[in-house]
């Protein structure tokens, strides 16, 4: 009888494809679960910035009319492009993942491997 050696393959804890795949996906989940709490935390900040905009001394001189005030749901800054390059990223850390650990090559079998 002949012992058949079976390659080990590593923990798939040792791929950099499957940390990126993991971190952008928890952080995609967190982004879109707490969206509402930042939105709220961005309009405060927006106002804030607003506030200080008005109240500085040069204003006055050159008459600027006073921008609309940022709210939870229209704040100049927003979180689409966060959101999509999460995504992009999520996409591309599983595609490697796949590729590299769970795509099946054509293995040779003993009987069809030639020797060295």
């Amino acid at each position: 009888m002949s012992e058949r050696s079976t390659p080990q393959q590593e923990p798939i804890s040792d791929s950099p494809w499957f940390w990126l795949y993991l971190f952008a996906t928890v952080a995609l989940i967190l982004l879109i679960s707490f969206q509402g709490k930042l939105d709220i935390r961005q309009a405060n900040i927006e106002r804030q910035h607003q506030a200080r905009q008005l109240a500085h001394p040069a204003d006055e001189i050159t008459n600027q009319t006073p921008v609309a005030v940022s709210s939870p749901g229209d704040t100049l800054i927003g979180w689409n492009y966060l959101v999509v390059v999460l995504g992009v990223l999520v996409a591309v850390g599983w595609i490697r993942l796949w590729y590299v650990r769970f795509r099946v090559f054509g293995k040779e079998t003993p009987e069809t491997s030639t020797p060295r």
